[in-house]
């Protein structure tokens, strides 16, 4: 489905017509409605970690290089996202709270195994450096949040056959609401009816919804003693 049908059946309930077009229109109308679908869809992939944005990136380690670009789609990390080098999966890479604590383990050349990173100034920092051939995933949210009919997903909509990557519903419904509301007009019952719609599609997604704080558990099928063999 494009978003020309979204919006399509946001107009026929917001003044009771179906424009052919909306983002080559010069109708005030339309032109609003475009304008908005771009602000509402980047709200909704915002507000929750949805699987059909989730990626998985990839750092391959050269034992020299400490910082690399996150990946050219790349939006935010998720709620719970660990990088994970690949050669030790138990133990993975230790986030640094912050700059200060990232300065005193560059300037003291304090390490942990395998190492820790932090993400500023646009970039992954770790410390330190990521072996030779060793490889780190982790998995991020992507900003392609829109699929046009050919060519490489886009972070908004440009041209009517443009598709949504989320549910289409949530696009309808809250422009409806964010319209009414942009009009100073009584809009609560719309903006009810986005939220509970919301709920429903987030609920039922297996994006991730919960903050976990603490170390991350094992994998039921990791059997080793901490920190090795009881005992020894």
């Amino acid at each position: 489905m494009s978003v020309l049908s979204a919006l399509q059946s946001a107009a026929l309930r917001l003044n009771g017509t179906r424009p052919t077009t909306f983002f080559s229109s010069t109708n005030v109308f339309e032109m609003e409605l475009a304008d908005l679908a771009n602000e509402v869809a980047k709200d909704i992939a915002k507000s929750h970690d949805w699987q059909a944005l989730t990626k998985v990136a990839t750092f391959t380690g050269d034992g020299t290089t400490t910082d690399f670009s996150p990946p050219s789609d790349y939006d935010r990390m998720m709620i719970r996202s660990d990088l994970l080098d690949t050669a030790s999966f138990a133990w993975g890479y230790s986030r640094i709270r912050d700059v200060n604590e990232w300065l005193l383990l560059t300037q003291e050349g304090l390490e942990a195994t395998p190492g820790s990173w932090i993400f500023f100034g646009n970039l992954f920092q770790f410390v330190p450096a990521p072996a030779a051939s060793s490889t780190t995933k982790f998995p991020y949210i992507s900003n392609g949040i829109v699929t046009p009919s050919s060519g490489k997903d886009e972070i908004q909509f440009l041209r009517d056959d443009d598709a949504f990557k989320l549910p289409e519903r949530l696009l309808t419904l809250g422009v409806i609401w964010r319209w009414r509301e942009q009009k100073k007009l009584d809009a609560a019952t719309e903006q009810a009816a986005f939220e509970k719609a919301f709920n429903e599609y987030a609920g039922r997604d297996k994006g991730s919804r919960i903050l976990f704080e603490g170390p991350a558990r094992f994998p039921a099928t990791v059997t080793t003693a901490f920190p090795g063999t009881l005992g020894a």
